[in-house]
């Protein structure tokens, strides 16, 4: 969890109950634990089977999903974060044996650059030389395409899911690392519209009060003072999302 919250959106955790247990028991005992953090993803659902015996166990994927090490995270954490440190420096410099603009495509991207990233690649000379360059510059392209049309998908999601303090922070990175590009601009502008939009201003302030009592959960858990307050947020802000996760961890007091 603190690997997590040090690197961020480099990397993505995901926590697997596989005991039997409900996702809300899981999601109870993450509280208790002090394990709920904002990126850290919680399921029931087994990804796939290792082959593993035992708890606590692990599975490292690297940049291209491939299996790179499993056991016990226990003893395996500086071989983990060594893996990490080094999938995450391949990531910026691209692929071995990357053509010059490609690798500069790579690099832009990394750097938030995602619409100069995909002009590299459609003025580049791979665009017009040999077969091999060419199919090299439009699989990049579908890739970082596909990479910048996800962030666009997490900005909606953090407005829909009411997580406005997210999405306030993203949308100027978007902004400005999709500008020149036409479609992509337009995806972003239309999240801007939704975000500012007068309808949510209720679903706002809900959230900002929900984010109150969410910190002092993490800190001490789901307990009486919590309650209480996510008695108000249910109470002051009716029909809103925040008030629904408010009334679900309520919920979750009482198992």
């Amino acid at each position: 969890m603190k690997m997590q919250e040090e690197m961020g959106d480099d990397i993505q955790i995901l926590l697997v109950e596989s005991q039997g247990h409900t996702l809300d028991d899981a999601e109870k005992m993450a509280y208790q634990k002090k394990w709920i953090n904002d990126r850290s993803i919680w399921t029931t659902e087994q990804p796939f089977d290792t082959g593993a015996k035992g708890l606590p166990n692990y599975a490292l994927l690297g940049n291209d999903g491939t299996l790179l090490s499993m056991g016990d995270p226990r003893s395996d954490h500086s071989k983990v974060t060594d893996l990490i440190t080094e999938q995450l420096k391949l990531a910026k410099k691209g692929a071995k044996g990357m053509s010059p603009t490609a690798a500069k495509a790579n690099a832009e991207f990394e750097k938030g650059n995602f619409a100069a990233a995909l002009k590299l690649l459609d003025a580049g000379p791979e665009a017009s030389g040999p077969e091999t360059e060419l199919t090299e510059a439009k699989n990049l392209r579908h890739s970082l395409e596909t990479r910048a049309k996800a962030k666009v998908a997490r900005l909606d999601w953090y407005i829909g899911a009411g997580e406005f303090d997210k999405a306030d922070k993203l949308l100027p990175t978007l902004q400005k690392g999709m500008a020149g590009d036409e479609k992509l601009e337009a995806s972003v502008k239309a999240c801007a519209d939704k975000l500012t939009s007068k309808e949510l201003a209720q679903e706002r302030e809900a959230s900002k009060a929900l984010a109150k009592v969410q910190k002092l959960i993490q800190g001490d858990g789901i307990g009486d003072v919590a309650v209480k307050q996510l008695n108000t947020v249910a109470t002051k802000y009716p029909n809103t999302r925040a008030a629904k996760k408010a009334s679900h961890l309520i919920d979750l007091s009482k198992m």
